[in-house]
């Protein structure tokens, strides 16, 4: 039985550690992969030398694409397998495999090999399905629903903190002009960092693992992914997964357009840009630590989801009015308190509604569905912005509102509809679990 009460910092901090170089890992492959394998800036760091920028291109986005590909398919199957086996199994050895990977990505740069380095890239992503792992270890120690909350808002700014330094990480350790570990050595330091998080962790978390090998040979490695299909039998997560799809598609839309209505529409260069995306990180870590968990905290779910909503639309419209100058700076917090404040109810709701014996399924599975959803949001862009950046931004606000009016579909049954009482919303209780009707527990459960 899980013990409840205060979490140690020794605890926590490794587990929040892995968060953050996942994220590091994830958000340094550009600055290395665009000056070797987009746009190369010599024939000495080409990794596919002699052949077109056509096909450099489209290397750069499957070795962009692997990753949140990964995500989707193993972020399921490690939760089911955390909550069968044990957390501190499933991270240790995710860590393994992380710094295998990390290993590879490093000796790729290093031999100039895309598949080298697709194949590392891989194995890191296949294990960045474990944030839903690490917030169910960290939300199985909490006694009450602030606490939750609190740690929820923590791995989320851990994330947003990995994404901010990863390429500052990067560029500490890339030296162009060398023609020794030019380009291998940022990834190199995460198998270090990994490798020491790896061996904290065995000591701050006291979870017994014997049976383990006996447990993994009863499991069904596709259960996770196929359990997914259950949370369609009750309503009220049919129609939370309805509301994150569509903030997600929209926010990955929004992602990929947003550079390209800057620097077209606003006049932004590389040095504004960048520091456009870094206060971007920072306003998000500031919306998961402190803003998040105090708004849940204060008002019911709806009342943040609604709000959330909006100000994501509000994000989505102010790129239509080039006139505002710098005044664009602002949806750097509007998208925080949209996209990713949306992210973060729904996540929180998710969370409670599960029973601790599926919770780190169930986080896993969101995790799974944002990179899938996300990716998706990517291509759409990819698409739309052809025919004109107008074009591309409706669409965003288009699925941001089909989000919002889900927020407002009804959960009561057909005999209420007599009744003279105004029908609930989906997500209408500060205790929405409370409010949630027993299949949903039991679906979850």
């Amino acid at each position: 039985m899980t013990k409840h009460g205060n979490i140690s910092i020794w605890y926590s901090v490794p587990l929040l550690s892995v968060l953050i170089f996942h994220m590091v890992c994830e958000s340094m492959v550009i600055p290395v992969l665009a000056p070797t394998l987009a746009t190369p800036i010599s024939a000495n760091h080409d990794m596919l030398l002699g052949w077109s920028p056509e096909i450099h291109k489209f290397c750069y986005g499957i070795s962009l694409a692997v990753y949140p590909i990964a995500v989707f398919f193993c972020a399921p199957i490690l939760g089911a397998l955390s909550d069968r086996i044990g957390r501190k199994f499933v991270i240790m050895w995710s860590l393994v495999v992380a710094i295998a990977g990390s290993l590879l990505q490093g000796v790729g740069m290093e031999i100039l090999s895309v598949v080298t380095f697709v194949i590392g890239r891989a194995l890191v992503g296949a294990t960045a399905g474990i944030d839903g792992t690490i917030q169910a270890a960290l939300l199985d120690k909490c006694s009450n629903k602030k606490q939750k909350n609190f740690y929820l808002g923590a791995s989320l700014f851990s994330m947003s903190l990995g994404f901010i330094i990863g390429p500052a990480f990067a560029a500490i350790f890339i030296d162009e002009n060398s023609s020794l570990l030019a380009w291998s050595m940022p990834f190199f330091m995460t198998a270090a960092v990994f490798t020491a998080i790896m061996f904290a962790l065995k000591s701050s978390m006291r979870e017994k693992v014997e049976k383990a090998k006996t447990k993994i040979a009863q499991f069904d490695w596709f259960s996770g992914l196929r359990d997914i299909a259950e949370l369609r039998h009750s309503k009220t997560t049919r129609i939370l997964l309805l509301i994150f799809t569509f903030n997600e598609l929209s926010g990955g839309c929004f992602t990929a357009l947003a550079p390209l209505i800057l620097t077209q529409d606003f006049g932004f260069g590389v040095k504004s840009l960048a520091w456009f995306m870094s206060l971007e990180g920072i306003c998000g870590g500031i919306l998961f630590a402190l803003v998040g968990p105090k708004l849940l905290e204060k008002f019911t779910h709806r009342s943040v989801l609604v709000f959330s909503m909006f100000m994501s639309i509000i994000s989505l419209i102010l790129p239509f009015f080039p006139s505002i100058g710098a005044g664009i700076w602002i949806i750097t917090a509007t998208q925080a308190l949209g996209f990713l404040l949306t992210y973060y109810v729904i996540l929180a709701m998710f969370s409670e509604l599960s029973a601790e014996n599926k919770r780190g399924w169930i986080l896993s599975v969101l995790s799974s569905l944002w990179g899938l959803t996300m990716g998706a949001g990517l291509v759409i862009c990819g698409v739309l912005v052809t025919i004109s950046n107008s074009v591309c931004l409706s669409a965003c606000i288009v699925l941001s509102m089909i989000a919002m009016c889900a927020c407002f579909i009804k959960s009561h049954k057909k005999s209420d509809k007599k009744s003279d009482k105004k029908p609930t919303p989906i997500v209408n209780d500060k205790n929405d679990a409370q409010n949630t009707p027993a299949t949903v527990n039991q679906k979850i459960s």
